[in-house]
């Protein structure tokens, strides 16, 4: 009953009827997308992770907590030997206490671009305090711009500004040094430096938590490279292994039309954690804990209910598997994939009312001002378009492009042409991921040429 009121509160700016059809939707498109889409992934983890002996996995929050219960179940039910354990962490828990150890590296993620970037939100990133904010503003001469939205080739701008400043320099590597004991306190308590095999559990991206845990292990003293099971990468780090990221859904170099018809954002709003997001650690009696920042109870809501389906669909598929390896979600993968593509690239418009009106945040603190499928105007879903879109962001052409978490979403419910607009935007992601998989492969056929020079 509760569930059903929060999906009617939802659902209240669409204009149309509510009624049980809408708990329907959320119901059916849970069970038959979500719940295998899921289950597969964690399976085919399990596997992996079998084939090449890893005893432990580390599933890091929050996108790992939903993979982190199914995993459960399957370790249970087949008496794997492998241990799961939850590590509770984020880009910002981890990247902030090793910001003085490469101030450069550091100034790339703090003026990194996404979703309405503001001055706000850069400083934010920084993790100063707020004097520090007030005065940093001063010496730059932007006090009166800290929430004006920032366009991508401003923020070079940005970056080098913020980089000329000593104030500032200074304060992000003494808070920095402060953060760092508490950092390598938790991944010490939590078994990391443990002589394990061991592995982390991701949705993926980018793949840098996986390098800055292994930079803050090797503080500790730990040698050994950790490797990692992902959704899908885009792209890696710099100075990485290849062969120690291993992806499930689309790689640096391959998947290009399962990475046009997906939306990681998407996929962030919603396999979460009902807990907020993890900004730091404090020692309780004698134990390190991670800090959470405040999470909406009606967003909670929403994740509990969504947990109770997937954990329910995974211990059915455990109670009719003799054996993990027996899994007939193998044969029912490209299915699965079909509609995982279908319901993020091209959505129905009560999959976009009840999805995309998930809180969303691609920064660090989750203000609840921004949704999924974010609000946008005919113009604003226009300047989105593939040739509109590359020229504001390479600079070719001015002005500031307004996006969406997940575009498709917003093209559906506050679009004229939704179709035509989607259409558009899918180009541009065609063009963008043939660009970032070229020049992947690039990259790899030259580190074959020169390994010296790539060591």
């Amino acid at each position: 009953r509760n569930f059903h009121y929060y999906l009617c509160r939802q659902l209240k700016g669409g204009g149309m009827e509510i009624n049980m059809k809408k708990e329907d939707v959320f119901n059916k498109t849970s069970k038959e997308i979500l719940a295998p889409a899921l289950n597969d992934f964690v399976l085919w983890i399990l596997d992996k992770a079998q084939n090449n002996g890893i005893r432990r996995l580390y599933f890091l929050a929050r996108d790992g907590y939903l993979m982190y219960r199914c995993a459960g179940i399957y370790v249970e039910r087949f008496h794997l030997p492998i241990e799961c354990r939850y590590l509770c962490c984020s880009r910002y828990s981890l990247r902030l206490p090793m910001y003085h150890r490469d101030m450069g590296a550091a100034l790339d993620y703090i003026c990194r671009g996404g979703t309405e970037v503001t001055l706000d939100r850069i400083l934010d990133r920084s993790g100063i305090k707020e004097e520090e904010k007030r005065i940093t503003l001063e010496r730059l001469g932007m006090t009166g711009q800290r929430k004006k939205p920032i366009s991508y080739p401003h923020l070079k701008r940005i970056r080098q500004k913020l980089e000329d400043c000593p104030f500032f320099l200074k304060a992000v590597e003494t808070n920095s040094r402060e953060k760092l004991p508490s950092l390598l306190g938790y991944l010490e308590q939590e078994g990391l430096t443990e002589e394990v095999p061991i592995a982390l559990v991701d949705s993926g991206w980018t793949g840098s938590m996986q390098k800055e845990i292994c930079q803050a292990l090797g503080i500790l003293g730990k040698k050994e490279r950790l490797t990692g099971y992902y959704w899908g990468l885009y792209e890696l780090p710099k100075g990485v292994r290849r062969e120690d990221y291993h992806c499930y859904y689309f790689s640096p170099e391959a998947g290009l039309r399962k990475k046009v018809y997906f939306s990681n954002s998407l996929f962030e709003s919603i396999f979460s954690a009902p807990q907020g997001m993890t900004t730091g650690y404090e020692k309780v009696q004698g134990r390190w804990r991670p800090v959470y920042a405040r999470t909406d109870e009606e967003r909670k809501r929403f994740l509990e209910e969504l947990e109770k389906i997937l954990l329910e669909y995974a211990r059915n598929q455990a109670a009719s598997m003799k054996h993990i390896e027996d899994s007939h979600l193998i044969r029912d993968r490209q299915e699965t994939e079909k509609s995982l593509s279908r319901f993020m690239g091209k959505p129905e418009f009560q999959e976009a009312q009840i999805f995309g009106n998930q809180p969303f945040s691609d920064d660090i603190f989750d203000t609840g001002d921004q949704t999924a499928a974010g609000r946008m105007t005919e113009e604003e879903l226009k300047a989105n378009h593939v040739w509109n879109k590359m020229g504001k962001m390479s600079g070719f052409s001015s002005g500031y492009v307004k996006e969406s978490p997940w575009y498709e979403g917003s093209a559906v419910l506050y679009g004229k042409r939704p179709g035509y607009h989607i259409f558009m935007y899918h180009l541009y992601k065609y063009l963008l991921y043939l660009k970032k998989e070229t020049d992947f492969k690039y990259r790899e056929k030259k580190k074959l040429f020169h390994p010296k020079r790539n060591l």
